[in-house]
């Protein structure tokens, strides 16, 4: 017995979720709407989607199809999540969930309405370095949490060649989303207090109308603080196109990842030095990788009622932390939630 899925934006992550669904045994791929007609005819006719469109409408109309991945551009998810879930479809919507507070709400609350499971693609909740964390602080193994430090960042091949939609976006959306969510997640607590610096110009220069990089000291409720460092100016020289460290300094001990330069394989070619990522997702015929993991939450929540693995109560608590970042760096002073 398969339930009918589709997919909404059929980009860079989008394609991650065509393959997910076309992996899945539970699952009917049913559609791929993408508002490049050959973009959305490629990923159905490459992962096995009955049909295409370029209109979502088409989607939400169509009785075979009961939930939808939405993976368009970080600013356009309100208008199609709030769509899907008046249309009865349940939703899994890519991070982050909105870019602003008031979209990010309207979404929650539609769904909650409507009666649909909505979830937020906070995939590094599955990433097995951040899971064994978790475990590890639950656990008592370092203390009390007191200190986190947190850097997400891309080379400048994201902004500028990756994602067309860059200038609508930054690396505080499209990277500090991940950490915020999966620091709330590991410490079990929500953030109070932010001040934060950014600087522009670098992308500036080369055509994308974003900041360069933002910079956030974070205070916690019960007393942890966090620096937050996420940056899209990393040299496309650099050795993987995203340098991910996460350090947790505890009353009794520590914890320090490095998902990036893990160095589990190291390959060397005559022009540079790079560390291939060995959780992301395969090209094999089996649903694996974290990325691919998190998006069997949503259809195992769908089709068996298994709780979600992100809330969008955990998305809107993001987007607002971001926007509390954002004020503060334009404002140079600290912003209260």
């Amino acid at each position: 017995m398969t339930t009918g899925f589709a997919l909404i934006g059929a980009g860079l992550f989008g394609e991650r979720h065509a393959q997910a669904y076309s992996r899945h045994h539970a699952v009917d791929f049913v559609a791929v709407c993408d508002l490049n007609a050959d973009r959305a005819q490629t990923i159905a006719a490459k992962y096995g989607a009955r049909s295409w469109t370029t209109d979502y409408h088409d989607v939400l109309a169509n009785p075979d199809v009961r939930a939808v991945s939405i993976a368009t551009p970080d600013h356009l998810h309100r208008e199609v999540a709030v769509a899907c879930a008046e249309a009865g479809k349940h939703l899994l919507v890519e991070k982050p969930l909105a870019t602003t507070v008031e979209d990010a709400e309207a979404i929650v609350a539609e769904a909650r309405r409507a009666g649909v499971t909505l979830m937020v693609d906070f995939h590094n909740r599955v990433n097995p370095p951040m899971v064994q964390a978790r475990e590890a602080i639950r656990r008592g193994d370092i203390g009390q949490p007191v200190y986190v430090y947190a850097r997400l960042s891309n080379t400048t091949a994201v902004p500028t060649e990756m994602l067309k939609w860059a200038g609508h976006s930054s690396a505080l959306w499209f990277l500090a989303s991940h950490m915020i969510d999966v620091v709330r997640w590991m410490l079990d607590d929500e953030i109070v207090r932010v001040y934060a610096v950014s600087r522009d110009g670098i992308l500036k220069h080369m055509g994308v109308d974003t900041a360069d990089f933002h910079v956030a000291t974070v205070e916690f409720r019960r007393g942890a603080v966090a620096v937050f460092e996420h940056a899209w100016i990393l040299p496309r020289t650099h050795a993987t196109v995203k340098d991910l460290k996460l350090e947790i300094l505890g009353s009794a001990g520590a914890i320090n990842i490095d998902a990036s330069h893990n160095r589990t394989i190291e390959v060397y070619s005559a022009e540079r030095a790079s560390f291939p990522d060995v959780l992301a997702p395969p090209t094999g015929e089996h649903l694996t990788g974290f990325v691919l993991d998190s998006i069997a939450y949503f259809v195992d929540a769908v089709t068996r009622g298994a709780p979600v693995l992100a809330t969008g109560e955990d998305g809107v608590a993001a987007t607002r932390a971001i926007c509390a970042i954002i004020a503060s760096a334009q404002a140079g002073a600290p912003v209260n939630l």
